[in-house]
């Protein structure tokens, strides 16, 4: 399907008032092929879009939004300890994990209840909860935009880093992901060790689906539903620092939430870098930090993308000023 100055309102989980100025979306291979060789206009920007929940929109797009509707999960290979299953671009991330939950495959679960499409997946290397993407994709299919050919990304070859991969940097604007084949395990085998995850879990006692249950219970708690308040979820990235400047801040200002990196860095926790500030509640103009978790900024009704924008400088100037730390918008801007 293919519209001109379309309404991105409902493509966006912060709920905005954006118009593209060319939509596309496709349910197959063969629909995106035929778009790109013959309707699509390479003067102008565009932009990949899922689920639209990492996404800030600034303005109207002035350029082609390409929207994946594709669809199918299936087991391509198995032995008797691992499974390779194979999802669509289109399929709604916990979609898949709820799949994988249920047909007793382990590596998925922590990662329960995150929002957006799987093309997302590899692009951002999603995580939570001491899991990331990276840790059980096994290989990424997709299309080259200048010439509609297909190739293989390994998991080595995507270069995943902390929300971060290939697709962000040298193959960035290069493709489109097609499908994602994740390696997953058939014997238990749980990661309950990150942050509140070890005391409302006894791994003793732990099945796929009470760790599955207690993340969802956790995320809605912490995080508002993006059906009733609009949000993208994490703003922010945890930064990481080296060690050093972490240890001297720990004395400074004890209860610091970290996390080791290596030998040399640590990871410090955004969300406690901005409540500690103060920010819980805080509104500039129809944008505003969310109450209960103050790594969340929300549309409180009718915000603008450019007051998502202010709050989010405030807070970045903030927290620099305090701590002498950088933290980065892990959502995109267009």
């Amino acid at each position: 399907m293919k519209s001109e100055n379309f309404q991105l309102q409902n493509y966006n989980t912060f709920g905005l008032q954006a118009q593209a100025l060319v939509f596309f979306s496709y349910s197959s291979h063969e629909d995106l092929c035929s778009f790109l060789k013959n309707d699509f206009r390479r003067d102008l920007p565009f932009f990949i879009l899922g689920g639209g929940s990492n996404i800030l929109f600034t303005r109207n797009y002035p350029g082609t939004i390409i929207h994946p509707e594709t669809k199918g999960i299936s087991i391509v290979k198995e032995d008797s300890d691992t499974v390779f299953v194979n999802v669509a671009a289109g399929e709604i991330w916990d979609d898949f994990v709820k799949w994988a939950v249920e047909h007793n495959f382990y590596g998925a679960e922590n990662l329960s209840f995150i929002p957006g499409c799987i093309g997302a997946s590899p692009v951002q290397n999603i995580g939570a909860y001491g899991v990331e993407a990276k840790d059980i994709i096994h290989e990424v299919h997709c299309l080259s935009i200048a010439n509609q050919t297909e190739r293989m990304f390994s998991n080595a070859e995507c270069k995943f880093g902390y929300r971060d991969s290939i697709f962000k940097h040298e193959e960035a604007g290069k493709y489109i992901v097609l499908d994602v084949t994740f390696k997953l395990q058939k014997h238990a085998s749980f990661n309950l060790r990150y942050g509140s995850l070890q005391s409302v879990i006894d791994e003793s006692t732990a099945t796929l689906q009470t760790v599955r249950d207690a993340i969802i219970a956790i995320r809605k708690d912490k995080l508002p539903d993006p059906k009733e308040i609009g949000s993208a979820g994490s703003f922010f990235k945890n930064p990481v620092i080296p060690k050093a400047q972490a240890d001297a801040l720990k004395e400074q200002y004890p209860t610091m939430v970290t996390y080791p990196v290596g030998d040399e860095h640590t990871k410090i926790a955004a969300g406690w870098l901005i409540d500690s500030l103060g920010f819980k509640g805080f509104q500039i103009g129809g944008a505003k930090v969310h109450p209960k978790q103050a790594l969340v900024l929300t549309n409180a009704g009718d915000a603008e993308g450019s007051d998502v924008v202010k709050l989010a400088e405030e807070i970045q100037r903030k927290v620099f000023e305090t701590y002498g730390i950088a933290i980065v918008p892990e959502v995109i801007y267009l």
